[in-house]
């Protein structure tokens, strides 16, 4: 019967294929992370626009009222009131702003 030897190249040969194998790993599982941050990131900087834009328009500050995503529409709770918004695409600008609700205490 014949024994399987390992050669010196065979081994360094195969140490280099696992090497690789887990910088791949390594690469994808960064890329990955990094296009994660880039969307937690992107999602906090519209949140943020939604808030400030909201502010300006009840005169405000942004800890007065919450902010509530149902069915792709946003609703505000304020002492003010209740409202519906709707923003544009990159949520730089308010497009309708609509009061459906009393003040909290009515």
């Amino acid at each position: 019967m014949k024994e399987a030897k390992i050669t010196i190249i065979e081994l360094g040969l195969l140490v280099f294929m696992v090497l690789v194998g887990v910088l791949i790993g390594v690469y994808t599982l960064d890329k990955i992370d990094k296009e994660m941050d880039m969307k937690k990131t992107e999602l906090i900087k519209e949140e943020s626009m939604r808030y400030k834009l909201v502010s300006e328009k009840l005169n405000e500050p942004k800890d007065s009222f919450y902010i509530d995503t149902k069915e792709d529409k946003y609703i505000v709770f304020s002492e003010k009131g209740k409202y519906i918004v709707d923003y544009n695409e990159n949520y730089s600008k308010i497009e309708h702003f609509v009061k459906v609700g009393p003040k909290k205490n009515e």
